[in-house]
């Protein structure tokens, strides 16, 4: 897969500038959703590329493994545009629906990068495995790395958008009778703050149907939940959990 990487061409889109692109695609494909903060619908996103823009998608099939063993959850070809999401993740469950739009972050922030003589080969469609969609707080130092933080950036602003997760947060403190700061979260080394951190995100994944080591790490990169702790990476899967959060 490296190689049909050649050399750089990318851009190093910070965590804002990916949610600002996330927001223009939105608007051109759904522009009548205005300012509602849930996350979008994928399936009416993906008949509008389909209809309009001739983008082929195919959830059919099962994509198989890599070599090494990898099971490959989704891949993206510009040749025609095609994504494709394997068949072994069961049809619009969070994990298929997240790995969707993982393969939208690629359609729509890589496709120019993608034909002969520049960074992506056309002659191999950019393959997506549970590696390439772990979400990160920064990205990796190779033009491979940056590509997929991106597209994980991208998929994460779709399926937990900053205002969805505010209003969630807000919502839950007021339920919770937690009635200070409305809207952040506080960690530290109180037990009462641990313990308030705990409820909210607890029920937050119960409501979004996302694990909780997953919006332990948005939360904490969107800067709502405001981690004071020591970070030493014991404490850090103390209080997140695995390391693995697909």
């Amino acid at each position: 897969m490296c190689e049909s990487y050649i050399r750089s061409q990318r851009e190093r889109l910070s965590r804002p500038k990916t949610e600002e692109r996330a927001g223009h695609m939105l608007d051109y494909v759904l522009p009548n959703r205005g300012n509602d903060p849930h996350p979008p619908d994928l399936q009416t996103i993906v008949t509008v590329l389909k209809s309009r823009y001739g983008v082929r998608f195919s959830f059919s099939q099962d994509l198989g493994k890599l070599p090494t063993g990898e099971r490959v959850f989704g891949t993206f070809a510009v040749a025609p545009l095609t994504i494709r999401v394997t068949s072994y993740l069961p049809k619009w469950s969070p994990q298929f629906q997240r790995t969707l739009a993982h393969e939208l972050g690629h359609l729509v922030l890589h496709r120019k990068m993608i034909g002969n003589g520049k960074y992506i080969s056309r002659e191999k469609p950019i393959v997506d495995t549970a590696r390439q969609l772990r979400y990160r707080e920064t990205a990796e130092l190779s033009d491979l790395g940056w590509v997929e933080w991106q597209a994980e950036e991208f998929a994460l602003c779709l399926i937990l958008p900053r205002r969805y997760l505010q209003v969630l947060v807000c919502s839950v403190q007021m339920e919770l009778g937690i009635k200070r700061n409305l809207g952040t979260m506080y960690l530290d080394g109180q037990p009462c703050n641990r313990r308030d951190c705990h409820r909210v995100i607890d029920e937050i994944a119960r409501r979004s149907g996302t694990k909780t080591p997953l919006l332990w790490r948005r939360l904490r990169f969107l800067g709502i939940l405001e981690d004071h702790r020591r970070k030493t990476p014991g404490r850090i899967r103390k209080i997140t959990g695995s390391s693995l959060d697909t």
